[in-house]
């Protein structure tokens, strides 16, 4: 897919996780599988790009550093495509300067690792029952 072709609709409560770290992404597919979402995980970008084609996510939750880029990349090729949902940055490097970064970029929400479940599970749900699109995605500052 090239960056110009567009993403089509996203399913409703699906979430793509990306999260190199194993048992991290573990944890968050059991966390939001466990509370309803239809999510999905993924260790880095290129797979992450790859299902997102297939089936676009209603919500992005993505660590910063991955082994084959970067959160904020990811979120950037996403939009290039097409794809207009929330997506949520975790970090365990947060500094002022990535989180300025971050929201330029447009993620929703920035987590610091570690985060408290029910931040993010509140979070997830609060994103993906908003239209898609909708300008009020962004977190309050």
């Amino acid at each position: 897919m090239t960056d110009k072709a567009k993403l089509s609709a996203p399913d409703a409560r699906r979430v793509l996780i990306v999260e190199d770290d194993p048992s991290a992404r573990r944890s968050l597919l059991l966390l939001l599988t466990g509370r309803g979402f239809d999510a999905v995980a993924h260790s880095g970008v290129a797979p992450a790009l790859a299902d997102a084609e297939d089936r676009p996510p209603a919500c992005l939750v993505t660590d910063y550093r991955l082994g084959d880029g970067d959160g904020i990349n990811l979120l950037a090729t996403l939009r290039r495509r097409g794809w207009l949902g929330p997506a949520i940055l975790i970090s365990a490097f947060g500094s002022s300067d990535l989180k300025q970064c971050a929201d330029d970029a447009g993620f929703a929400e920035i987590f610091d690792k570690p985060m408290r479940e029910h931040a993010l599970v509140d979070a997830v749900g609060r994103l993906t029952s908003r239209e898609i699109g909708s300008p009020d995605l962004r977190r309050d500052s």
